[in-house]
């Protein structure tokens, strides 16, 4: 018999109802209903033997039919180690408690196999096609209870076929986090990103030649990171002399390369490009900030839309906002970021798409407060 025609009947002679009763008893037992006489704890005792003696060799039958995944394999070797149905337990109630609730994990393991589509190869297999379908981008976190949400199945077995992926390269863990492969490449090549992003500013004269530029904290806020990949950008700046590290900071070098300004042009306004209130501008900012922040994934459409709809609000107040005066730096650089952000094209993976929206969701959120406001 093969291990799948071995699984099918072992599905079929489990008992629905009986696996919900038994859970029921068991949840009595494993909770604080439970008397703590001695002789109530024998006979709960010798009841949850019972059930777990009954339930095993479905186990056992369930561990064979793991196909070669390890961690199905750990899995239920370790619900079936803890469910012994010959494991010493001493006649107390707190141990009494504590191999009840052993079983009733087991049991629910059990039971939750009843539900089509439901066991780990199964689970496994859905998230690899939803990976190679885009429902899971590379860079973005993947989140168990979601998961188990979406394909409506346990979260242990979720959380068994997550490990079983990650054994097979298909995913890849930093510390509890769970993403598509290649993912924490993209992570770390982020200082890359941000390396180009201080470089195109640089050459367009955010950062005038010589001068001093921000801290690694303030340089982090503009590009929506942390100040670690900042400072590993700035490192690279510097191994290839745009900008030298000091010890009281980092300065833009005076070979560093220079273009033009992004032109600032007034833009057209009609029904494809509708001039945005305040209002909309910073509902659309914010949301851009909060999606980011969150790390979550959005329709490709979805966030095309919002990057259009920035690029043309920053259009917008750049038109409008007045020259500032010639010794006020702060606000003719985030006057030269905004252009230069909205001149750049958006990345091409969906991830740094987000991160490339934020960015320029910043940029419009610091040059907002020159613009002149809307008379009521």
């Amino acid at each position: 018999m093969t291990t799948a025609t071995t699984d099918d009947a072992a599905a079929r002679t489990l008992d629905p109802r009986q696996l919900r009763d038994d859970l029921l008893v068991l949840h009595r037992v494993s909770g604080n209903r439970m008397q703590a006489a001695p002789a109530s704890v024998a006979r709960n005792l010798d009841m949850v033997r019972r059930i777990a003696r009954h339930w095993a060799p479905f186990g056992h039958t369930r561990r064979a039919a793991a196909n070669g995944s390890a961690a199905e394999e750990r899995r239920w070797d370790i619900l079936l180690a803890r469910a012994d149905p010959e494991r010493s337990v001493k006649q107390c109630y707190a141990d009494v408690v504590v191999y009840a609730y052993a079983v009733r994990e087991f049991v629910q393991a059990l039971h939750d196999t009843i539900r089509p589509g439901t066991t780990v190869p199964e689970v496994a297999r859905s998230i690899t096609a939803a990976i190679s379908k885009g429902g899971f981008p590379v860079g973005f976190e993947l989140r168990v209870k979601q998961v188990a949400a979406d394909l409506r199945a346990p979260a242990e077995t979720v959380r068994a076929a997550v490990s079983s992926l990650v054994d097979s390269n298909v995913l890849e863990r930093r510390s509890r986090r769970i993403f598509p492969a290649g993912s924490l490449e993209m992570h770390d090549a982020l200082a890359t990103h941000i390396a180009d992003r201080l470089r195109a500013q640089i050459a367009v004269g955010v950062y005038a030649r010589g001068s001093r530029l921000p801290s690694a904290k303030f340089l982090a806020t503009t590009v929506c990171s942390d100040s670690a990949p900042v400072g590993r950008a700035l490192r690279i700046l510097a191994a290839e002399g745009t900008v030298h590290i000091g010890p009281r900071g980092s300065e833009v070098a005076q070979s560093a390369r220079f273009l033009a300004h992004p032109a600032r042009t007034a833009p057209h306004h009609d029904e494809k490009n509708p001039r945005f209130s305040r209002d909309t501008i910073v509902a659309t900012c914010r949301a851009a900030h909060e999606q980011w922040r969150r790390r979550g994934p959005a329709p490709a459409e979805v966030l095309h839309g919002r990057w259009r709809d920035l690029c043309s609000m920053a259009s917008q107040l750049l038109a409008t906002v007045p020259n500032p005066a010639p010794d006020a730096t702060q606000e003719r650089a985030a006057l030269a970021r905004a252009a230069e952000l909205t001149s750049a094209p958006l990345p091409d993976t969906p991830w740094l798409q987000q991160w490339h929206t934020a960015c320029l969701a910043k940029s419009i959120s610091d040059i907002l407060p020159l613009a002149p406001k809307e008379p009521r």
